[in-house]
C-alpha cells in the first residue's frame, strides 16, 4: 500500500489564523478547504469539497463518500439503530449514511432522522439541545408515527452524523439530549468526514462509543483581536415552517426517502447546477444522479443559512430570502463554480426562488435558464 503521509494547512484569513494538520496528505487537499466564517463566536469553516453545499459537488463523489462512511459502521452493532443527521449542513449526509447502511444490512431494524431549524405541525419534540458555536444554535428533534417513535423509544445505537467535529461538544450535546428519548440506549458511533478532535471527547459520552471519519488529523485556531464589527443578523436562530407536504425526514423515516415529483429534463454533455435548500438537500443529490443517468453533468450545491466572508474558499456569495418563512438571510456561495448551463431548483416549499436565483445570476453578469421542481412527501391525499 502507498505510504500516507501527513500534511499541515496553515491559512491566514480576515478573522484569525487556521492550522489543519491532516492524517493523510491527498486526503486533506481532496475533503477540504477553508474560509472565513460570518460569525465571532467561531471564526473559521471548513468548506467540504464532497458535501455539496458551499462547493459545487459531483453526484459521485457525494455518493462514493456517503458510502465509505456508512461501510464503516459495525452490522453487528446493538439494534435498533438510530440515524440522526445534523442540521442544516449534515441532513443530505446522515440520509446518504443511513442508506448506505441498509443497503449492506437490509434485515437491521433502523430509523433515520435529523435535526432541524424548522418546526413541523404535529410532530412530537424529543429532545432539543445547543451548539453554542453555530450561527443558528438550537437543534430540534422532532418525531411523527408510531413505528418511529417505537424504534426510537427502543433504540440501543444511536449513529450521529455530522459533517465536521472540531472539539466533539456538539456530539457530547447531542448525545445526552437524546439520551431521554432513548432509555435503552447502549452505544453510540459518531460519524463525520473530518475529525479534528483526536477522540477527546469520547469519554464525556457516557456509553460506549465508536467514531469515524474519512479524515482525522489536528486543528489550531488563533483568532484575531480587531474582528468586533462582525456580528451576528438578529434572529439568526429563529425557526422556521416545515411545508405540510415537506420531506419526512424531520419527524422519521424507516427507509431511505424520495419525493414524489416531475422527472428533471435534460441534454447529454448539459452542465447543470442542482440547487436544494437549507436541510432539504437529499433529493438535490437524487435529482442530480437522474440527470447523469440521462448524460448531463451535473453538480450539488445547497442554498444555506450559514453566513461566510468573501476570500479564500469563497469566491462569490449571493443572497436569498428563507422559504421556510423564519425571516432568516440565506446564501449561496460560488454559484457559477460548476460554469453550468442552467440551473435547477430542487424546492420543498415553492416560492420566489425562481426570480431570486435569475437576479443572484444577473448580480453575477450572467443570464441562464433557471427552472423549479416541486417535491412532495408523505401519502397523497
Amino acid at each position: 500500500m502507498p505510504e500516507t503521509r501527513p500534511a499541515t494547512i496553515t491559512v491566514d484569513m480576515a478573522t484569525g489564523r487556521l492550522e489543519l494538520i491532516g492524517s493523510s496528505e491527498d486526503r486533506l487537499r481532496a475533503l477540504c478547504d477553508v474560509a472565513a466564517r460570518a460569525n465571532p463566536k467561531r471564526g473559521f469553516l471548513i468548506v467540504s469539497k464532497v458535501l455539496g453545499r458551499h462547493l459545487p459537488t459531483r453526484p459521485a463523489a457525494m455518493r462514493l463518500m456517503m458510502d465509505e462512511l456508512g461501510g464503516m459502521i459495525d452490522g453487528d452493532t446493538p439494534g435498533p439503530v438510530v440515524f440522526l443527521g445534523m442540521a442544516e449542513t449534515a441532513t443530505a449526509l446522515g440520509h446518504g449514511v443511513f442508506a448506505a447502511f441498509q443497503r449492506r444490512h437490509a434485515s437491521r431494524r433502523s430509523a433515520y432522522l435529523q435535526t432541524s431549524r424548522q418546526l413541523v405541525r404535529g410532530a412530537r419534540k424529543i429532545a432539543s439541545f445547543e451548539e453554542g458555536h453555530s450561527h443558528a444554535t438550537t437543534h430540534l428533534v422532532q418525531a411523527m408515527g408510531s413505528d418511529i417513535e417505537a424504534t426510537v423509544r427502543s433504540g440501543r445505537t444511536l449513529v450521529i452524523v455530522d459533517d465536521e467535529c472540531s472539539t466533539g461538544r456538539t456530539f457530547m450535546a447531542c448525545a445526552e439530549a437524546m439520551r431521554s428519548a432513548m432509555p435503552e440506549l447502549a452505544r453510540i458511533v459518531t460519524c463525520c468526514i473530518t475529525d479534528w478532535s483526536a477522540g477527546d471527547y469520547l469519554d464525556g459520552l457516557l456509553v460506549e462509543t465508536s467514531r469515524h471519519s474519512l479524515l482525522g488529523g489536528a486543528l489550531h485556531w488563533l483568532p484575531r483581536d480587531d474582528t468586533t464589527s462582525i456580528a451576528l443578523a438578529s434572529g439568526s436562530n429563529d425557526p422556521g415552517f416545515a411545508p405540510e407536504r415537506g420531506m419526512r425526514s424531520r419527524t422519521g423515516v424507516m427507509t431511505p426517502e424520495s419525493a414524489r415529483r416531475s422527472r428533471p429534463e435534460s441534454r447529454p454533455g448539459e452542465r447543470i447546477l442542482v440547487l436544494g435548500e437549507g436541510e432539504h438537500s437529499y433529493e438535490a443529490l437524487l435529482v442530480a444522479e437522474e440527470l447523469e443517468r440521462d448524460g448531463a453533468i451535473a453538480a450539488i450545491q445547497c442554498i444555506t443559512r450559514s453566513p461566510a466572508l468573501l476570500g479564500h474558499a469563497i469566491g462569490s456569495v449571493s443572497s436569498f430570502s428563507d422559504s421556510y418563512r423564519s425571516g432568516v438571510q440565506c446564501y449561496l456561495y460560488n454559484m457559477l463554480g460548476h460554469e453550468p448551463d442552467r440551473v435547477v431548483i430542487v424546492a420543498e416549499a415553492a416560492g420566489d426562488q425562481v426570480c431570486e436565483v435569475e437576479a443572484a445570476l444577473a448580480k453575477l453578469g450572467v443570464r441562464l435558464p433557471v427552472a423549479m421542481i416541486e417535491c412532495r412527501y408523505g401519502p397523497t391525499k
